[in-house]
C-alpha cells in the first residue's frame, strides 16, 4: 500500500460509515472504525484465522473493531468473546452480531479469563494514533501496543494448547524484530500489491510453585 493510499483510505474511514460484505456477512462501519474490506487486512484476516479452526473454541478478537473476525469465527463455530479500546467499534460489533463484546485496552476487560485462541489485528506501524482511525494503525513510536499484547497474552491463553495468531503486512517494520523468536509465520498471500502474513504463537506449559 503506497503512502498517499494509506493516508486517502484513513480519511476515508474517518469521514464515512459504510456497509461491507466479508464472507456472506454483512457488516457496519460507522465513521472512525477500520473498514475490514478498504484496508484489505481485515476481511483477509478473518478467513485466515477462521480457516484455522476446528470448532468450539473460546476466542477472543482483539481490537475487533466492526467485529468481523469475531463474525466469521462465530460461524464456524467458535465461542467469540470481542474486546476493543474504541467505544464506536464496541457498539458496532455488538450491533453486527456479536453477544459478548466488551470496552477495552487490550486485556484489560477479560483480566482472569483464558482462551484457546486470541487473534488480533495490531496497530502495526509506528507513530502516535491520528484520530480514531489511527489507533487501530499506528500502535506508537515503538509499537509500544505490540510490546504490550506480547508481555500480556500468555497469561490468556490455555497452556500448551492455546494459540495466539496475528496478523501483519509487508509494509510494517520486520516482524521478528518486533515479535521475538517464539512467534512464527504461518501463512502469507498477496493481496492486491500488499503482502498479509499470519504469525502463530503457541502458549508456554503453565508455570508451578
Amino acid at each position: 500500500m503506497s503512502e498517499l493510499g494509506l493516508r486517502l483510505r484513513f480519511w476515508l474511514g474517518q469521514l464515512r460509515g459504510r456497509k461491507v460484505r466479508v464472507d456472506g456477512h454483512q457488516i457496519f462501519v460507522p465513521p472512525g472504525v477500520l473498514d475490514p474490506v478498504l484496508f484489505r487486512s481485515g476481511a483477509w484476516f478473518s478467513e485466515a484465522v477462521a480457516a484455522r479452526l476446528t470448532g468450539n473454541e473460546r476466542l477472543l478478537d482483539l481490537g475487533c473493531g466492526s467485529g468481523v473476525v469475531g463474525l466469521v469465527a462465530q460461524a464456524r463455530g467458535a465461542r467469540v468473546t470481542a474486546v476493543d479500546i474504541s467505544a464506536p467499534a464496541v457498539a458496532a460489533a455488538r450491533d453486527n452480531g456479536l453477544v459478548d463484546v466488551r470496552q477495552s485496552d487490550l486485556f484489560e476487560a477479560v483480566e482472569d479469563e483464558l482462551f484457546d485462541v486470541v487473534a488480533f489485528n495490531p496497530p502495526y506501524f509506528p507513530g502516535g494514533p491520528r484520530g480514531p482511525v489511527g489507533k487501530a494503525l499506528y500502535g506508537g513510536g515503538k509499537l509500544e501496543v505490540i510490546h504490550r499484547f506480547r508481555a500480556e497474552v500468555d497469561r490468556h491463553l490455555v497452556p500448551v494448547t492455546g494459540r495466539a495468531w496475528l496478523c501483519w503486512s509487508d509494509r510494517a517494520p520486520e516482524p521478528t524484530e518486533v515479535l521475538g523468536a517464539t512467534w512464527t509465520c504461518c501463512r502469507e498471500d498477496r493481496v492486491d500489491e500488499e503482502v498479509l502474513s499470519l504469525w502463530e504463537h503457541v502458549a508456554p506449559a503453565a508455570e508451578h510453585g
